[in-house]
C-alpha cells in the first residue's frame, strides 16, 4: 500500500524531497521500492546536490592534525562555535571504536600514513600507506558510508602524490595517483569510481618538474582539474603550475604571474577561478586570481595582504581567506572586512579544512549513479 507522501505527483514529490537533508533521505529509501527508486535516480541526486551547493550555509569540517581523526564542525559564519554530533563517523568491525575507517584499519595492521587528499561534493578522499602499497578509502559526510577502494602496489617508488577530483565530462569521481621511480620515470595511476578500478594511463607528468609539497593546492577538483605548483628540477627558482584535465587524462603547463615568487606558495579557487597565494619576505602576501582559464596574461592581483606572521590556507566557498595567526586558525571575510576565530591552535602544514556539502552521491558499485 502506498503511503501517503507517495501518492502525490511525482513532480510535486521531488520538489519536496529535494529540500530534505540526504541523512533523513538515505533513510527514507527503506520505506519502499517506489520511494527508493525516485531518491535512487540520477537525475534526483545531482538535483539535490546543486540544490545543497546553492543554498549552502557553509560549515567547515577541521581535520586538526594531519594523521589523526579528530575532526570538528563548525559554521563559517561564527566558527568559533563547535556543532557537536554534526559529523557521524563511519565505525569499524569492533562498535567501540569510533575512529574514521583509515584509522580503524591502521590500529589492525600497524604503521599507517593517512591524510585528506581531497574533498569534492560532499567526498572526502584519505589515503594511507605501508610497505609499498598504497589505500585510499572515500567517504560521504552526509550519510556516513564509506568505501574502501582496492590498493595499489608499486615497487621501487621514492616519490609519489595523490589528488582526487571530480571529471563532470564523465560524471565520475578520480583518484590520480602519480609515483616517481627514477630520475626520469614517472608512472600515472587513475582510481575511476565509476569503473571501480585502477589503471595505468600513457600521458606522462612532465618529468623535468618536482612537485613543490604536498599541501601546496587547497580546494581543487571541482571543475573537473587538479593542480601542482612545480618547480624545475635544475633551477628550484622556475615554478610553473602543472594542470591534469580529469576528462580528457591529460596534462597541460600553466606559467605564473611574475617569475620570482615568494617562499611560501599555495594554489586555490577562489570564486570558481584558479588563484596563487604567495609569500614575500618584504611586503606579506598577494594573492593573484587568473581570469581566463590557461591564459598566463589572465593572472590579476586580487588581494595584498601586510602581514608576515600569517600562514594562508585558501578560501572558502563563500570566498573568505583561511589562514594561520600564531597557529590559531581564522578567517577573513573581506565584504565585512574582519577577522573570525576558531578559537584553537593547528598544525599550519598538517591540518585540513573542508566544505560541508549535503549530498546523496554513494558509490557506482551500488548503481545509485549511472
Amino acid at each position: 500500500m502506498a503511503t501517503t507522501i507517495e501518492k502525490l505527483p511525482d513532480h510535486l514529490l521531488s520538489n519536496i524531497l529535494i529540500r530534505v537533508p540526504a541523512r533523513t533521505l538515505a533513510q527514507m529509501r527503506s520505506i519502499s521500492k517506489p520511494l527508493n527508486a525516485l531518491l535512487s535516480q540520477p537525475s534526483f541526486i545531482k538535483s539535490h546536490l546543486h540544490r545543497s551547493i546553492k543554498t549552502n550555509d557553509e560549515i567547515l569540517l577541521v581535520f586538526k592534525h594531519l594523521y589523526s581523526s579528530e575532526v570538528t564542525a563548525h559554521p563559517s559564519t561564527s566558527p568559533h562555535l563547535e556543532l557537536p554530533n554534526f559529523i557521524q563517523l563511519p565505525v569499524g568491525d569492533d562498535p567501540s571504536d569510533k575512529y574514521l575507517g583509515h584509522a580503524v584499519i591502521g590500529a589492525v595492521i600497524g604503521a599507517v600514513i593517512g591524510a585528506v587528499i581531497g574533498a569534492v561534493n560532499g567526498l572526502i578522499c584519505f589515503s594511507y600507506a605501508r610497505t609499498y602499497a598504497y589505500f585510499f578509502q572515500i567517504w560521504n559526510t552526509s550519510i556516513s558510508a564509506l568505501l574502501e577502494l582496492p590498493q595499489l602496489t608499486i615497487l621501487g617508488e621514492f616519490k609519489s602524490n595523490y589528488r582526487f577530483g571530480f571529471d563532470p565530462y564523465n560524471d565520475d569521481y578520480k583518484i590520480v595517483y602519480i609515483s616517481k621511480l627514477s630520475k626520469d620515470v614517472m608512472l600515472v595511476h587513475i582510481y575511476s569510481m565509476r569503473k571501480c578500478c585502477w589503471k595505468s594511463v600513457t600521458e606522462r607528468f612532465p618529468p623535468h618538474l618536482e612537485i613543490l609539497g604536498e599541501d601546496n593546492v587547497w580546494g581543487d577538483g571541482h571543475d573537473g582539474r587538479l593542480y601542482w605548483l612545480c618547480c624545475n628540477e635544475y633551477d628550484i627558482y622556475s615554478k610553473t603550475i602543472v594542470a591534469f584535465d580529469l576528462g580528457a587524462e591529460t596534462f597541460s603547463l600553466i606559467g605564473l604571474p611574475v617569475d620570482n615568487w615568494g617562499f611560501r606558495n599555495r594554489l586555490g579557487v577562489l570564486g570558481g577561478k584558479l588563484c596563487l597565494m604567495s609569500r614575500f619576505e618584504d611586503h606579506g602576501w598577494e594573492v593573484w586570481l587568473m581570469n581566463e582559464y590557461g591564459i598566463a596574461k589572465s593572472w590579476e592581483k586580487h588581494h595584498v595582504a601586510d602581514a608576515d606572521n600569517i600562514s594562508a590556507f585558501g578560501f572558502t566557498l563563500g570566498n573568505e581567506l583561511l589562514f594561520t595567526n600564531s597557529d590559531v586558525l581564522s578567517m577573513y571575510d573581506p565584504i565585512a572586512a574582519k577577522v573570525k576565530s576558531f578559537m584553537f591552535e593547528v598544525e599550519p602544514h598538517g591540518t585540513r579544512i573542508v566544505p560541508y556539502v549535503d549530498s546523496l552521491i554513494i558509490f557506482f558499485k551500488f548503481n545509485i549513479i549511472n
